[in-house]
Parts: C-alpha cells; sequence; structure tokens
C-alpha cells in the first residue's frame, strides 16, 4: 500500500456513541461528515489520505475522492461532506492494540485531538515533535505501512 498521500488525521464521533462508520468495508465509499465546516472540510486534496480516530483509536484509513465538500438535501448539524473510499477499517468486535491511536501514532498526546476537523499531520506540533527525528512525516508514513501490514485487521 502507498501510503505517500497519508497527509490527514480526523476524529470521529456519533451522537449515540456507538463506532461511527463501522458498516463499511474495504473498497467501500461512503460520505465522511463535517460539522457545518466547508472550509476545513475542503482542505484535503483529491487522493490525500486520512487515518480516522475514535474513542481511542485509529478506526479507518480512507482516500478522498472527490475536488471538494458537497452539502446534504436536508439541513442538519453534519451537513457537510467528502466522499472517501475505505482502504483499511479495524475488527470492531475485537479492536487490536496495534490500532490504538497512542500506539500507531507512536505517541500519547495524538489522544488530545478530539475535535472534527481534519488536522494535517504536518502542521501538528507534537506530531512534529515526535516524528522529527524519525524522518518525519515520510517515517511515519512507512511506520503506518508497516503497522497496517502486521496488524492485517
Amino acid at each position: 500500500m502507498d501510503l505517500q498521500h497519508l497527509k490527514w488525521t480526523k476524529n470521529v464521533k456519533r451522537k449515540d456513541d456507538d463506532w461511527a462508520y463501522k458498516e463499511f468495508k474495504v473498497f467501500d465509499l461512503f460520505k465522511l461528515a463535517w460539522k457545518n465546516d466547508e472550509k476545513n472540510a475542503d482542505k484535503p486534496a483529491k487522493n490525500d489520505l486520512i487515518l480516522l480516530r475514535q474513542k481511542g483509536y485509529v478506526t479507518h484509513l480512507v482516500k478522498v475522492l472527490d475536488y471538494k465538500s458537497e452539502h446534504e438535501d436536508e439541513k442538519h448539524d453534519y451537513d457537510v461532506y467528502r466522499i472517501v473510499e475505505v482502504l483499511w477499517i479495524i475488527n470492531f468486535s475485537c479492536p487490536p492494540t496495534l490500532a490504538k491511536a497512542d500506539v500507531l501514532f507512536n505517541y500519547p498526546e495524538v489522544l488530545k485531538y478530539q475535535s472534527g476537523h481534519i488536522m494535517e499531520l504536518e502542521s501538528l506540533p507534537t506530531f512534529k515533535k515526535s516524528w522529527e527525528e524519525k524522518s518525519g512525516l515520510k517515517g511515519f508514513q512507512v511506520h503506518i505501512e508497516e503497522l497496517l501490514a502486521l496488524s492485517n485487521v
């Protein structure tokens, strides 16, 4: 798996506290929702990759398939979305230790990223601090590729 376009992370959360997007499988497409923030939703470029986090785990690796955000027809809190494809997903019935966000990212501060905004990895001070001596974003991409291959979840 080529992760050169892995540049983003986003925390997701359902109001009912269930796992978000758990019904989708690898190769499925879905609408990744934002809370009415078109500017933030438009940050990732087409083909960029996003690690989705929730409940302290990295649960999905998704690929952005469209060029910009769209709006749902009916108005609600999360009516802005991007079309994404699932490239990797955890086993929700038994989440593996390797998928814990602080393990996958290799630093505990990632657990503090709780907003639903998309965050560019290289612009996060805690990411830079943790990964600057390990080849930065490129080193992180290699690390993730190795863990996802090992985890086979």
